[in-house]
């Protein structure tokens, strides 16, 4: 059979060169896009449900002799090269690296293969939305049921975006017993002889219509396919060195319910996870704050505490939802993540359903199973599948907004309705104060440190009230001076501050919270001593009235004393400073923070000193999230003011 690579010509359409929108939806972490849209796609073609779905990875070398006409594929490239000489840079480094690869004496491969699933229907005739055809010939197109996990058809490029010639081979046994093999370039328009402009994609196929050829493909010698379902030929795959211990992750954090429910068994070269050492697999993985996630989630899933909700039945204008077409799993205990993992049927991770409570430690997760309840859903997700958007739902976007602000307000009253009552008994029991032990705020002296605090700190504010004058004499009293040294050194706290204020000194350690004074109004004491200086700080004269600001935090990590904000100034500051204290029952402390960093590419964080954290680039009314690690090893209720410098 004669066999050759087809482009056809535009013929007056459009032009694509090395840039791809299906490819930059995945861009950014190849490997991970790979596995999510391989399992998926493999799970919403599942033959039997009883049984598990089976996807391998297998890398191999073949001699690129036996690359599928090798040669014309080069003069392709050539063609490439002379179309986008000096036109597209990234183009030309695309080309170049590939002809590289195209001469030497041997290329990578990897083989994904899937078993218990139907194959690649519609092969033979290559009918416009059959399986076959929505894979490998159209573009943007699903033919997916609506129990399924994709919708998009954009899932299908991120094999391209593994592959530096950007070409894949498909091969497949589907279920009526027909064995079919196509190859796809999905490289740039290019100029040929004839000076037609092609349309950029190719087809190594045996006919003008770039039909399937009959047979499977041999690529992978040491292969041999016997029962139905599909195998994916990414050429040229060059990974980084821990391509496998990317995959592997990506199965774990993404379809560990599934693998858990026996529905998905995933083999990586020799190595293969399944729901016997799935458990042990997660519990192995090394302590950060994902992976602790990760395994409140597992833990979860087979805990005898976990309590089951089903969602209510509902009823919407031309929509209907059956009693638990949605199920909701709980858990409540120490140091969990207060999230909710959101899943619709394939069990694949979504997203997490944050801000639910800033007080009860939980975990959940939320499944939609149901037929109706799962295509609502599935037509409000983006094509990288971790979000859902009411807008997305192009029928009636104010009904799926509603429909989906119905099941946060479900997953809020429940945690609230299950754990809120447990929250309450203990601090009846224990007392709010001992969630504050002044204790636990300093450094420990050997004192008994909650009494001489709360004595002090009273005695100090009576005083400097009645004695509002003597803030200007420059002078102190022995014994004024030495409860202030006390209190400012050992205890690193604030005896008369309204409003936190800035340190006299800063942290060079990057954060000890330890030493340092404040001053009423956020005003730096000037020292005489230092001449040059005394002017310059004159000047700074920092804000006393708090900007107004809309905030809420979670505690992160209790034992590390982690908070995270999310704040959102009403005016926008240049120059800005946040001061926090503790609560307690009869006092406010300063709090001193260790460290302070944010994400936010917009937000600076200058500096942090004491018991204020200083900022740069604040936009009105634009939230940012600042991470904190305070000077205390247990829960706290927390005050953060914003000041303008």
């Amino acid at each position: 059979m004669n066999t050759f690579w087809n482009f056809p010509a535009a013929t007056g359409g459009m032009i694509n060169s090395i840039n791809n929108a299906g490819l930059e939806t995945f861009r950014g972490n190849a490997i991970d896009s790979l596995t999510r849209e391989i399992c998926q796609n493999s799970l919403d073609a599942v033959k039997d449900q009883n049984k598990p779905v089976v996807v391998e990875f297998t890398r191999f070398a073949a001699d690129i002799n036996n690359f599928p006409n090798k040669n014309q594929l080069i003069e392709v490239f050539r063609q490439c090269k002379q179309t986008w000489l000096g036109r597209n840079k990234k183009s030309e480094d695309f080309i170049e690296n590939a002809l590289i690869l195209l001469n030497k004496q041997q290329i990578n491969f990897l083989r994904i293969s899937d078993y218990n699933t139907k194959g690649l229907e519609g092969a033979r005739e290559g009918e416009l939305g059959s399986p076959w055809s929505s894979l490998v010939k159209e573009a943007g197109s699903s033919n997916k049921d609506d129990s399924s996990g994709g919708s998009f058809g954009i899932g299908k490029s991120a094999p391209f975006l593994n592959s530096n010639l950007r070409t894949l081979f498909y091969s497949s046994l589907d279920t009526t017993g027909y064995e079919s093999h196509i190859g796809v370039g999905n490289i740039m328009s290019f100029k040929k002889s004839n000076d037609q402009i092609t349309l950029g994609n190719g087809y190594y196929t045996h006919n003008e219509k770039s039909l399937a050829i009959p047979g499977q493909m041999n690529l992978d010698v040491n292969f041999n396919r016997t029962d139905t379902g599909t195998d994916i030929y990414i050429a040229a795959f060059e990974p980084s060195e821990d391509w496998e211990k990317e995959i592997i992750k990506s199965v774990l954090y993404n379809f560990f319910i599934t693998i858990f429910n026996k529905k998905l068994i995933v083999k990586i070269n020799d190595f293969e996870i399944n729901e016997r050492n799935i458990a042990q697999l997660i519990d192995d993985l090394e302590d950060n704050e994902e992976n602790r996630y990760l395994k409140n989630y597992f833990h979860l899933l087979v805990s005898n505490k976990t309590v089951k909700i089903n969602y209510p039945a509902k009823n919407y204008k031309g929509i209907s939802f059956e009693e638990g077409e949605a199920v909701l799993y709980l858990l409540n205990g120490d140091d969990l993540n207060r999230r909710v993992l959101m899943t619709r049927k394939t069990g694949m991770r979504i997203f997490e359903q944050k801000n639910i409570s800033g007080s009860i430690s939980f975990t959940g997760l939320l499944m939609i199973t149901g037929v109706h309840m799962n295509n609502i859903f599935k037509q409000m997700e983006n094509p990288a599948h971790n979000e859902w958007s009411a807008e997305r739902y192009e029928k009636n976007p104010k009904l799926a907004d509603k429909i989906y602000k119905e099941l946060r307000s479900f997953i809020r009253e429940k945690v609230k309705e299950h754990y809120q009552e447990q929250i309450t008994d203990s601090i009846d029991a224990v007392g709010l104060s001992d969630f504050l032990p002044n204790k636990n705020l300093v450094v420990s002296s050997g004192i008994n440190r909650t009494e001489s605090l709360n004595s002090s700190i009273k005695s100090i504010i009576t005083k400097e009230k009645k004695e509002e004058p003597a803030r200007k004499v420059k002078t102190k009293g022995k014994a004024e001076s030495d409860i202030e040294e006390q209190l400012v050194g050992e205890y690193g706290i604030t005896p008369t501050g309204d409003e936190g204020g800035n340190g006299s000194g800063e942290h060079s350690d990057g954060g000890n919270a330890s030493g340092g004074s404040t001053n009423p109004g956020g005003q730096n004491e000037l020292n005489q001593d230092h001449d040059g200086d005394t002017d310059k700080k004159k000047e700074r004269k920092p804000s006393k009235d708090p900007i107004h600001i809309q905030q809420k935090y979670v505690c992160v990590e209790r034992s590390n004393g982690k908070y995270r904000f999310v704040i959102s100034p009403s005016k926008s500051l240049e120059n800005g400073r946040l001061v926090f204290r503790v609560l307690g029952e009869q006092s406010d402390y300063d709090l001193p923070i260790r460290n302070a960093y944010t994400n936010d590419s917009n937000v600076l964080v200058e500096k942090f000193s004491s018991n204020s954290v200083y900022l740069q680039s604040l936009k009105a009314n634009k939230s940012f999230k600042i991470d904190v690690e305070v000077d205390y090893d247990d829960y706290c209720v927390m005050e953060v003011e914003l000041y303008e410098n």
